[in-house]
């Protein structure tokens, strides 16, 4: 009875029909990137939060559908593009099961650090920058749409990619994506801080802007529940190296996905989510990207189900 009930969960599993190095080398780079911060996170809030049995099992609960997703999609073709999708809502996890980690971790927080950088390194620029124009409605508007573009652009670029069966550029453009977001959520555990952020209660007043500026507001407070993620910049980090994957692999977008990293950067400061120096800091990881992912694939293994043809770097 016990082995008949095994051989029903192996077949439900497809394991019958899928060696263990095949089940092994449907994992991408990209998908072993991901399990391994998993992993990393669990042992911080296993180590250091005094409740993480909550945080563990959701870990824990993330990994298994990556598993279990992986596994479906070597026999079906519908998995398979939930399979190459599932990193974008993973990584959105991650970020956000990672603040209480982060605090519970590191007690030091460095907004006194990064104030009086600004202050004294960067005053000048961090005013006219905060200020404007003045600060018109229609400004704070843009800005607000341009921020939550950050959400979309590497989507997108990733979408025009699948939809046109570019699948190797579509795991690179995969790869570096989540490997620019992990190496920022690297730089929240090491240097926590949660940027000259204003309460949504008091944006209309402080910040200004209209209807649209204060749905931005309401959502990234629903949305980005890690407080302490100011330093690098994700938003400038991610946004650059959106407009250089858009700029090597979609020539006719170019301009609007450097207007859209443009929009995005001015964002970050103009509506007091960052210091400028998160935003320098944001940039030098960009910058340092097309080096550093070919580095991380080298840890985590190339992606063996593609062919030798196939396993080609950034460049």
């Amino acid at each position: 009875m016990v082995q008949e009930g095994a051989g029903v969960w192996r077949n439900l599993a497809g394991l019958d029909d899928i060696g263990t190095a095949q089940l092994g080398a449907a994992f991408t780079a990209t998908d072993r990137l991901l399990l391994g911060s998993l992993g990393l996170v669990g042992i911080a809030a296993a180590l250091c939060h005094p409740h993480p049995a909550r945080i563990l099992a959701s870990l824990v609960a993330v990994a298994i559908v990556q598993a279990a997703v992986t596994t479906a999609a070597l026999g079906s073709p519908a998995m398979r593009v939930v399979h190459d999708f599932l990193p974008f809502p993973q990584i959105i996890f991650l970020f956000n099961v990672s603040g209480p980690v982060i605090a519970a971790t590191n007690p030091l927080r460095f907004d006194g650090l990064m104030a009086a950088a600004d202050l004294q390194l960067l005053g000048p620029v961090a005013h006219a920058w905060r200020h404007l124009l003045g600060r018109p409605a229609w400004l704070v508007d843009l800005a607000s749409i341009a921020y939550v573009s950050y959400y979309v652009v590497p989507l997108g670029i990733g979408i025009a990619l699948y939809a046109t069966n570019r699948r190797r550029e579509f795991e690179e453009t995969s790869l570096a994506v989540i490997a620019t977001l992990l190496l920022t959520y690297a730089g929240y555990f090491l240097f926590p801080t949660s940027g000259p952020r204003v309460p949504v209660a008091l944006g209309a007043s402080v910040l200004g802007g209209g209807a649209v500026s204060e749905a931005v507001r309401v959502f990234v407070a629903a949305g980005e529940m890690n407080m302490l993620d100011a330093f690098p910049s994700g938003h400038t980090a991610l946004g650059l190296v959106s407009a250089w994957l858009g700029w090597r692999m979609l020539p006719r977008a170019r301009a609007v996905l450097v207007a859209a990293a443009v929009g995005i950067v001015f964002a970050t400061v103009y509506l007091s989510y960052h210091y400028v120096v998160d935003v320098i800091a944001g940039a030098g990881l960009a910058v340092a990207i097309p080096w550093l992912v070919p580095w991380l694939r080298g840890l985590v293994g190339p992606s063996l189900q593609r062919t030798p043809r196939d396993m080609t770097y950034l460049s």
